[in-house]
């Protein structure tokens, strides 16, 4: 099995930045990493590409040649990557020793409306038996304002259920929240996603959204009953400051791709590493349950088969 993470979320979100930073702090715990570039549009990367996009199809030559925007010619990129998976596949299965990351493009539309994004990783995930977890970037200003906080709401839970996969919502650059202004209500608020109910009073004191009233009660009433979308906070951009907020990432998504379980022994040598932050997940408690709950089973096998064999008689 090979493990790695899809990471996606709206232009501006860090992504690219993410994307360098994760790698490095994979590389300093011992793990081998590649990163993979999707996104044809960007063409300033940080990070040492192990597969690029741009040498399959480059939207500039898109927009030219089709008479294309930006968001039509993203479109074409990802169905000419959904037609032409055999030459991504090609670029990544001499690296099936590696960690991926995939940088995907920022167009929000390819993750909850277009299928294509969907489909060239579902064909990724079953030709290479890849575990993913996919890592959703929003911008922590957008917890300043309410409107705009609930829209990042909307955006997290289709986004999860179009994509289908382990999924972890991430308030990025969440060291910079001071210079957004002051928040309505304590971090935790906008990280649980507990009682929406509270934002109401806010937009109502909005102009522009008060006439929105009911439209925005229903919104928050949908995120609130799927019960869904949460948050986990992430200082990418402050990383050898701020180990902390990167590894209890990595944790989560450890736990959320089954990387953990792939080899827990190897997982407590990587954190011990650099000791990013106190275990809050008991890594050396598995081995003793899987014994036992080994144990148990042949235990219980043991008299069902004395049982048959005792009616038998």
């Amino acid at each position: 099995m090979v493990f790695g993470q899809v990471v996606i979320g709206p232009p501006g979100s860090g992504k690219t930045t993410y994307c360098n930073g994760m790698s490095q702090f994979l590389k300093l715990i011992g793990r081998k990493v590649a990163v993979i570039n999707l996104d044809p549009a960007n063409d300033a990367l940080p990070y040492e590409c192990a597969a690029n996009i741009e040498d399959l199809i480059k939207l500039s030559d898109v927009m030219l040649e089709h008479s294309l925007g930006p968001n039509g010619g993203l479109v074409y990129c990802m169905d000419y990557l959904e037609k032409n998976i055999d030459w991504l596949e090609s670029k990544l299965r001499p690296l099936k020793d590696h960690y991926f990351l995939f940088d995907f493009p920022g167009q929000v539309e390819l993750f909850f409306l277009h299928s294509n994004a969907k489909n060239v990783i579902s064909k990724l995930i079953k030709k290479l038996n890849l575990r993913l977890t996919a890592v959703h970037l929003v911008d922590a200003h957008l917890c300043s304002d309410p409107g705009k906080y609930v829209s990042a709401l909307l955006l997290s839970l289709t986004t999860m259920l179009h994509l289908e996969l382990p999924h972890i919502n991430v308030l990025s650059k969440i060291d910079l929240i001071e210079s957004y202004g002051k928040l309505a209500f304590n971090l935790e608020f906008y990280t649980d996603v507990e009682d929406l109910s509270y934002l109401q009073n806010l937009l109502d004191q909005d102009p522009r959204s008060a006439k929105y009233r009911k439209l925005t009660k229903e919104l928050c009433e949908v995120v609130q009953d799927f019960g869904l979308v949460s948050f986990t906070t992430l200082a990418i951009q402050a990383l050898f400051q701020d180990k902390e907020s990167v590894g209890n990432l990595v944790k989560l998504i450890d736990k959320s791709n089954g990387y953990i379980f792939s080899g827990i022994e190897g997982s407590i040598i990587e954190f011990s590493k650099i000791a990013a932050a106190p275990l809050d997940w008991d890594y050396y408690r598995y081995p003793l349950i899987i014994y036992f709950a080994v144990q148990f089973s042949s235990s219980l096998l043991a008299q069902l088969e004395d049982f048959r064999l005792s009616s038998i008689k």
